[in-house]
């Protein structure tokens, strides 16, 4: 185990009775930015979260987070489930000072902590309002300023912006991004466009084993070239390419972009579709759940 991670999870499985959850899963968290956590609902995401706060039996592997056991470091991460946990008598602000006095702060650092927190997630108008009488979106924004209002050295998230509108999700993840330039935070979702643009790094999980893992640019980073034609098959430079199973022909060649289409059409080829080669994230998570549904 690298000391440089900020959690490893090594060979780790979890049964609940016959039912196996996690089955020898690996994932390393890097100690700064934002690592995504990405499967399908039920593919073991809120499992592998459980062990990380160490708040279930191992049946097998070995979990260390900042460094030590996930018993030790409890009072140093900071994690929103994604059932918000806030309770609904209360306000929003006596929420989030009961959280900081849970990590150790006192009544008047707590105070100030809330009132910053709920400020950067525009959550401060509702700072006297009773939890329960929030919207389904607002109660997550809250949680969400809950979970950063403490400076924990590890923040983990599971489907944070699930129930958010477009501009409190896309001003949750600008806050996620700006946190993680100061403490490692990982992001549990099924939401493959949220985590292109925030996760640096991903683990993708598909019944409870780990199908993929690497930084994110370079998974999705390809030579060459997409080419689709209405003939299917890519006739160039004398040879003729069939199609793969998505209807595209991936070639390899040294001109620039605009200098090989010109020639694929000289060519005689009738082209509909020309790009790079490179794969967005939903293409490299849908090809994994082809390949490990077979």
């Amino acid at each position: 185990m690298s000391e440089q991670q900020a959690a490893v999870l090594s060979g780790v499985s979890v049964c609940y009775g016959a039912v196996t959850a996690l089955r020898g899963f690996d994932m390393e968290i890097p100690p700064r930015g934002v690592h995504g956590l990405l499967g399908r609902n039920g593919a073991g995401k809120t499992t592998a979260i459980r062990a990380l706060a160490g708040l279930l039996r191992l049946s097998g592997g070995v979990v260390r987070v900042l460094g030590a056991d996930p018993a030790e470091t409890r009072g140093r991460i900071s994690v929103l489930f994604s059932e918000d946990g806030l309770v609904p008598s209360l306000t929003v602000a006596e929420n989030l000072a009961i959280w900081c006095g849970f990590y150790g702060f006192s009544r008047s650092e707590s105070i100030d902590m809330t009132r910053n927190s709920l400020k950067a997630f525009g959550m401060q108008a509702s700072a006297d309002k009773p939890v329960k009488d929030l919207s389904t979106g607002n109660r997550r924004a809250v949680a969400m300023a809950r979970v950063f209002a403490v400076p924990s050295e590890l923040v983990i998230l599971d489907e944070p912006t699930a129930s958010l509108d477009p501009v409190k999700a896309a001003e949750v993840r600008g806050m996620i991004a700006e946190a993680a330039g100061s403490r490692p935070v990982l992001l549990s979702t099924h939401n493959l466009a949220e985590a292109q643009t925030v996760c640096d790094t991903i683990t993708i999980v598909h019944r409870g084993e780990r199908v993929l893992s690497g930084e994110l640019k370079a998974l999705m980073s390809a030579s060459g070239f997409l080419v689709r034609t209405v003939e299917g098959s890519v006739v160039h430079r004398g040879t003729t390419s069939p199609p793969d199973s998505t209807g595209r022909v991936h070639l390899e060649s040294e001109l620039p972009p605009d200098m090989l289409l010109d020639a694929l059409i000289r060519e005689g080829n009738r082209v509909t579709e020309f790009r790079a080669a490179g794969r967005n994230l939903d293409e490299i998570f849908l090809n994994l759940s082809l390949e490990n549904e077979e």
